[in-house]
């Protein structure tokens, strides 16, 4: 007889080991879909954020020009007693299109009476000398609001609102238009 090696029956993979290799990969595609799903939220949470300040700042300059508008208004007309309303149909005025479309977005400025607080010396010009008429230069105070709405059809939502204040120093201003003075001395001229 032949003296063979005894051969094992017995084999070196364990049972506990079949299928570890999936569920590993299961495991890693659900944490790059949790990962996935959070970097998407947080981009629309952005995307939602840059418009909201997109909408702020927009009305914030909308205010501040209708601050401006109004004091060249008074300097054109000499006069600061009125409020000032400007409306804009930015949607029309930014595509170019002939008609309003559906939906549009729209600014509404309003801009309060340019208030005279204080009357002083008309001080870097030279408009005093040899002059029958005095000027002095005034400065106001002004407020200015701006709403911003979207509309779709019937419906209006606001969007966004500032109110803008200012202090403006209007001259040279013609004295005899000046509400309120501070009485000063300067260089013989009394006000």
């Amino acid at each position: 007889m032949i003296d063979r090696p005894a051969v094992s029956c017995h084999r070196s993979h364990p049972r506990r080991e079949r299928g570890s290799a999936f569920i590993v990969a299961l495991l890693v595609l659900l944490v790059m879909t949790v990962a996935g799903l959070a970097l998407t939220l947080m981009t629309q949470t952005e995307v939602r954020i840059g418009a909201n300040e997109r909408e702020a700042n927009r009305t914030f300059y909308a205010s501040d020009s209708g601050i401006h508008v109004s004091s060249a208004r008074t300097l054109y007309s000499g006069t600061n007693a009125q409020t000032l309303t400007v409306l804009l149909n930015t949607t029309q005025q930014d595509t170019g299109a002939s008609s309003a479309p559906p939906l549009t977005f729209a600014d509404q400025i309003t801009v309060t009476p340019l208030y005279p607080l204080y009357a002083g010396w008309a001080s870097g010009t030279s408009i005093n000398q040899n002059q029958q008429t005095a000027y002095c230069a005034v400065t106001h105070i002004v407020n200015a609001t701006s709403l911003r709405a979207g509309q779709l059809g019937s419906t209006t939502q606001n969007m966004a609102q500032k109110l803008v204040g200012s202090m403006i120093e209007l001259q040279p201003w013609p004295k005899a238009n000046a509400l309120f003075y501070h009485p000063q001395t300067v260089s013989g001229l009394r006000f």
